[in-house]
């Protein structure tokens, strides 16, 4: 029998890892809606105080799901009390906000941004002297004569949130690839004659017209407009009016807002949802392709980084990503073919099940990739009787809700974007014989292309909405749109809508 004096076996329990048999999420990608607004085709739509509301809801909930007490941080192992809904990030900070660990991307729209802050006095809400080591700890908050001072607002917190402009920062394709793209507005051209939408407008004509001497008579539509074309903003006005309105609330017949709801899903599946013209989807296609990248940059900084993503967007990529992923063709297709309500919320979260181990640093060694997975999580609003589900992405079946990671990222590949200039891309590279190459065809530079389009393909929805009530008629920056028979017309250069003004790189080596 060997025998170890206590110096020795010390250093060998110190050097010896633990294994722990429990899941853990490394890495969560939140997308998430607005909160209820005023409507798009008023001036300067807002987030009122139920929107607010409604986002902060969201963001409590989130903080339920994810920093709650995880087991590895509980010197008793307790479970998380047999909650289904309770999945804590590992190694997330619970108390203070620590920007490090999170990634904060909101379009600059006014309610987009004010979404976001709500969002985040709900998952950290303010807390008496929390202070995060990020940011100094408790060093920072004292000074030298021993007073302690706490953020205004009883510790109000302040996330960092980055705001990209649809218009002008090439960024914003993270968030809605389809908005100003030219090859979708192009694609666009086709709507009306295409079978569903040419089949809503003969049979939701008589319907529109009814509602107009009730509730739209004072509105900016005038009744020429109101048709299956602009479904969404149509409802869009009549839902705030519906809610808001005290007048024009009371005069909506049983049956006509969910109907108003029915042909703006309808109309905005068409135009996003449609999968034999790939290029309308783009807006699923640029949310999946950052997803993985999300992903993956906490996989290469072995879950130090990138542990809550949270994207703040509109209902677009939803509808495009719920096609994509053939969500709206599975078990739970009603709901996925429906539009998210305000604060609606889709996760896709890293995580593993694995045995993990933890060395004398006391940290838990991050799994290798081979053992991570995918789990996608959706809940259409803040309603109280809404829950976060899981649901089986690509037609995997009801069986088999969890991808591995590379799975996920394989399929992720198949309907992802391609060739465009995305998170870790480098603007030079090497090509086989060691020449450098400047990369060409970029997005921010529109490849150059040249077309035209009417508005009748481009108009309807958040993009179409927010062209319509504001950008077409006090055009900004480099579109060129004309009224012409009734309609708008537009001539679009696409070099012009160039970020650097000048023709797009061509390769060249050196």
């Amino acid at each position: 029998m060997v025998h170890l004096f206590p110096a020795v076996l010390t250093a060998l329990l110190a050097t010896t890892t633990f294994a722990q048999s429990t899941e853990r999420v490394w890495s969560s990608v939140a997308w998430i809606l607005y909160g209820d607004r005023t409507p798009l085709l008023s001036d300067n739509p807002t987030l009122t105080p139920l929107g607010a509301q409604q986002l902060k809801a969201q963001g409590s909930a989130l903080r339920d799901r994810y920093l709650w007490k995880s087991i590895a941080d509980d010197d008793d192992n307790i479970d998380n009390n047999g909650l289904d809904d309770i999945a804590p990030i590992h190694d997330m900070e619970r108390y203070a906000i620590n920007n490090r660990q999170l990634k904060v991307i909101s379009t600059t729209d006014a309610y987009n941004v004010a979404s976001a802050m709500a969002f985040f006095q709900g998952l950290y809400p303010p807390i008496t002297q929390a202070m995060s080591n990020s940011t100094g700890g408790m060093m920072a908050a004292t000074l030298a004569n021993g007073t302690v001072v706490d953020y205004p607002m009883d510790g109000y917190q302040y996330p960092q949130i980055q705001t990209v402009s649809r218009l002008f920062n090439p960024n914003s394709i993270y968030l809605d690839g389809s908005s100003h793209c030219p090859s979708f507005l192009q694609a666009m051209a086709s709507f009306p004659q295409e079978s569903t939408p040419a089949s809503n407008l003969s049979s939701s004509s008589s319907f529109y017209a009814s509602l107009y001497p009730r509730i739209f008579n004072s509105s900016s539509l005038p009744l020429s407009q109101l048709d299956f074309r602009q479904a969404y903003n149509i409802y869009d006005y009549a839902n705030y009016h519906h809610l808001h309105n005290s007048k024009l609330s009371p005069l909506f017949a049983d049956g006509e807002l969910p109907r108003l709801r029915e042909l703006a899903s309808s109309e905005i599946r068409s135009r996003h949802g449609n999968l034999t013209i790939p290029i309308r989807s783009i807006a699923g296609r640029t949310l999946a392709t950052h997803t993985k990248s999300l992903l993956l940059d906490n996989i290469r900084s072995a879950g130090y980084t990138n542990k809550l993503n949270l994207m703040f967007t509109s209902f677009e990529p939803f509808v495009a990503f719920f096609a994509l992923s053939k969500l709206d063709a599975g078990a739970s297709r009603e709901l996925f073919r429906e539009l998210p309500y305000p604060g609606g919320v889709m996760l896709f979260e890293l995580f593993s099940t694995v045995n993990t181990s933890t060395g004398r640093n006391g940290k838990e060694e991050f799994p290798e990739v081979k053992d991570l997975k995918v789990r996608f999580l959706y809940k259409n609003s803040t309603a109280p009787e809404a829950r976060l589900r899981v649901y089986s992405l690509f037609e995997t079946g009801v069986n088999f809700p969890v991808l591995e990671f590379t799975e996920f990222e394989r399929r992720v590949n198949d309907v992802g974007v391609k060739g465009e200039k995305m998170d870790g891309d480098k603007d030079v590279e090497f090509g086989a014989k060691g020449q450098r190459k400047e990369r060409v065809g970029s997005w921010e530079l529109k490849n150059g292309k040249k077309f035209s389009g009417v508005s009748e393909g481009v108009t309807g929805g958040e993009s179409g909405a927010r062209m319509e009530a504001r950008d077409l008629m006090n055009p900004p920056g480099p579109s060129h749109l004309r009224a012409q028979g009734g309609r708008w017309e537009e001539d679009y250069d696409d070099d012009r809508l160039s970020l650097y003004g000048r023709e797009p790189v061509k390769v060249r080596e050196f």
